[in-house]
């Protein structure tokens, strides 16, 4: 189990992976919990170009069927460096902002198409004394149908959680880890 949200931007992921090639192939494309600052580049060894995929928001409102939607804010942050970091940057964010088109759906079922899509530079002083660019790709997306693969049907937190894959290990209270 995963949840539509971590599903989705994984499949952001592949699809980059997959489409962005030969000169345009960053050295990593990889999730990011949140907008990509400075601060990130200090914390993490990032090879360039490099893109991070981010879920920024995910306003949910009430909706007369019942059923629960998201509607997603999204980035794409290209990270790149050099004497043409600029032109690469605006590259990648460019090709990036050619995916983003009214079938655009990722493989993933229950998707509004990619709307409001923009480019913009993250400019600051620090990034150009580094030699540094980033270029935010952002864009926003509905996903409905949000809770399917938490819960199951009768509304119970399905058990053996997993994300990316990996299993994830959730203390319960008998393992002696009271909530307060």
């Amino acid at each position: 189990m995963s949840g539509r949200i971590n599903a989705f931007r994984s499949a952001v992921i592949a699809d980059f992976n997959s489409k962005l090639t030969g000169q345009l192939k960053p050295r990593s494309i990889e999730p990011q919990f949140g907008r990509f600052n400075l601060e990130e580049l200090d914390r993490f060894s990032i090879k360039t170009p490099a893109i991070r995929v981010a879920v920024l928001t995910g306003d949910v409102p009430t909706v007369p069927s019942g059923e629960v939607e998201a509607e997603l804010k999204c980035a794409a942050f290209v990270i790149t460096e050099g004497n043409l970091r600029e032109e690469l940057g605006w590259m990648l964010g460019e090709a990036i902002a050619t995916r983003m088109h009214s079938g655009q759906l990722w493989g993933i079922v229950r998707l509004s198409a990619p709307s409001k899509v923009a480019i913009r530079p993250i400019v600051s002083a620090s990034l150009k004394d580094r030699g540094v660019a980033i270029i935010a790709v952002e864009w926003t997306q509905t996903l409905r149908g949000l809770g399917e693969g938490i819960f199951d049907q009768a509304g119970e937190v399905i058990t053996g959680i997993e994300i990316n894959g990996v299993p994830l290990e959730i203390p319960t209270a008998e393992d002696g880890d009271e909530q307060p």
